[in-house]
């Protein structure tokens, strides 16, 4: 329950921080938004579901901030990129690894994908495991923190802007 509350803690920081500068953004029209293309309406069912999914997950949330600091440092870790693999040959988080999970739900993961993605985890189930995918609304990352908690990993985190974060805040990518 801590964890839970914790999580959606850093998921409303993370949205009043995107939301700050709310009243000089405009969007067409005129109007005020964080959406650039005005779609407000798309950021917010993306922002319920990932919250949804954070909240059934259990896992925890690491901010693109931190997880470059992370890498920075040299911490130990396990990085998982959930994109295709032509996404990930374009671009990673240095030192990411790649498994391509489904973009909706564990149920419409291939036992290949699944055994894929474990085949990455490392034995030690105290190593942070850190999932990113593409974008706040992108669930891959979902997928495959959950199933580094089925499998029994205690540290498991998941970036929420995922490598479009990455790229927008101007770290370094891997190729």
């Amino acid at each position: 329950m801590k964890r839970q509350a914790l999580a959606l803690t850093l998921v409303l920081v993370l949205l009043m921080t995107a939301l700050a500068g709310c009243s000089t953004t405009s969007s067409p029209a005129g109007s005020v938004g964080t959406a650039t293309d005005g779609s407000e309406v798309a950021i917010e069912k993306a922002t319920m579901k990932f919250i949804a999914d954070t909240n059934e997950g259990g896992y925890q949330l690491l901010s693109t901030e931190e997880l470059n600091t992370w890498v920075a440092d040299g911490k130990e870790m396990i990085i998982i990129d959930t994109m295709p693999a032509d996404s990930y040959a374009k671009g990673r988080i240095p030192g990411a690894l790649n498994a391509e999970l489904p973009k909706t739900t564990l149920a419409d993961a291939t036992d290949a994908q699944i055994q894929a993605f474990k085949d990455l985890l490392g034995s030690n189930k105290d190593t942070p495991i850190v999932v990113y995918c593409g974008f706040v609304g992108c669930a891959r990352s979902h997928v495959g923190a959950v199933i580094a908690l089925e499998e029994g990993y205690t540290n498991v985190y998941r970036v929420p802007g995922g490598i479009v974060a990455w790229q927008e805040a101007g770290f370094d990518v891997e190729k």
